[in-house]
């Protein structure tokens, strides 16, 4: 548990370092070339959500197993679904541990093989979920997390080359974490309301 709170904790932090260099007019120069990849603590984090996610599934279908067949039919359905996605987390968190978003050279930066002038990105925009998209005149380029290794140095390159950097979620750390702890908050109260009322129509 403490583990996965310093993995959290880690991420959060890049991504409060990201913002502040967005929001900074004297950013500083990026390196000549850098790689812009996952960062360990993501592929971590998935792969934790995964384990979590066998060991619920597990509990379930044990308890399950021992109430009425109603039960064991949605506990079966549950762990099923459960175990899909725990697979599907350890895939995904093998395929981004080897992935390579992109690679800046100098005034250029390549991705998947192909290479795009600096006059070629229009902006680096924000999304949803602490994200940032390359785009080239409307097309999406590339997408990242700002937790990404590299991120900070991609926002100093476009700095650089006077490429607009459109990101308006660009909170300090402390409101990163606020919002997390809410969202955090309410999700457990759905978790708890969806189980009440299963458990109320069960009785019906």
């Amino acid at each position: 548990m403490a583990d996965s709170n310093n993995i959290n904790n880690r991420l959060l932090e890049k991504i409060s370092a990201v913002n502040e260099i967005i929001n900074s007019s004297s950013a500083g120069e990026p390196p000549y070339s850098f790689k812009l990849r996952y960062c360990d603590e993501t592929v971590k984090q998935t792969r934790q959500i995964g384990y979590c996610t066998i060991a619920g599934s597990a509990l379930i279908l044990t308890r399950s197993m021992i109430r009425s067949a109603s039960y064991q039919t949605a506990g079966l359905i549950f762990a099923f679904v459960a175990i899909f996605f725990a697979i599907y987390c350890m895939v995904y968190a093998s395929k981004i541990e080897k992935t390579e978003i992109a690679e800046v050279s100098g005034d250029s930066i390549i991705v998947k093989g192909r290479t795009y002038s600096y006059s070629e990105i229009s902006e680096i925009s924000g999304v949803a979920f602490n994200g940032l998209k390359i785009m080239s005149n409307g097309t999406k380029v590339a997408s990242l997390n700002k937790a990404c290794d590299g991120c900070g140095d991609l926002v100093r390159w476009a700095k650089l080359h006077n490429i607009p950097v459109n990101d308006s979620n660009t909170r300090d750390l402390q409101s990163i974490q606020k919002r997390n702890s809410v969202i955090v908050a309410v999700m457990v109260i759905l978790a708890l309301v969806i189980g009440f009322l299963m458990a109320f129509l069960k009785r019906m």
